[in-house]
């Protein structure tokens, strides 16, 4: 249990570095377009600006339900990021504090 709370917490760490830098991105074109694109999608950002993780759409469609894969993908980008982001680091906090206390108790 404790090395998949592991493997959960580092990815959420590294992925909250990518989520990070995805938003950043977003609001980047956000600002070059004088502000027009404020409430581009999820789907719109990442098709075309970011297109080579387009794939992972069909991914959240095979592992969640499909109404909730639309309305994710359908948020502003700049809703979505910022949301990721702080659970991403939420999740990988909490999953690397009880990694520790299992450690902790085996060494006991």
């Amino acid at each position: 249990m404790r090395w998949f709370l592991l493997f959960i917490g580092w990815s959420s760490v590294v992925g909250s570095f990518a989520d990070g830098a995805l938003g950043l991105y977003a609001l980047w074109v956000v600002v070059q377009s004088s502000g027009n694109e404020v409430l581009m999608s999820l789907d719109a950002f990442i098709k075309q600006h970011v297109a080579f993780i387009y794939w992972l759409k069909q991914l959240a469609y095979y592992v969640m339900p499909n109404g909730f894969v639309t309305w994710v993908f359908s948020l502003p980008a700049l809703v979505y990021f910022p949301i990721r982001l702080v659970t991403s680091i939420v999740i990988g906090w909490w999953a690397l504090k009880k990694a520790a206390e299992l450690s902790t108790h085996r060494q006991l």
